[in-house]
């Protein structure tokens, strides 16, 4: 969370949880999206945004959903 705005991360949050019947869950994908639209930063790594996202989701009692997998957006 070091160069991320503790008040950027509290409202990627609040935009993309969602109340499900397993609980308030936020899909990282979306969340990480999300972040770099608001904050312009585009040359974070993800994990770094993941990371950062994960901690205050899991501090505001969210399930996170890791709904990215790596080389998805590759076409065979």
């Amino acid at each position: 969370m070091d160069h991320f705005e503790l008040i950027d991360l509290l409202c990627v949050i609040d935009a993309c949880v969602s109340d499900r019947s397993a609980g308030r869950v936020v899909p990282m994908s979306r969340a990480v999206e999300e972040l770099r639209v608001l904050t312009g930063d585009f040359v974070s790594s993800d994990e770094d945004a993941t990371s950062a996202l994960t901690q205050v989701a899991l501090e505001r009692g969210c399930a996170v959903l890791f709904d990215e997998q790596p080389g998805a957006d590759i076409i065979s």
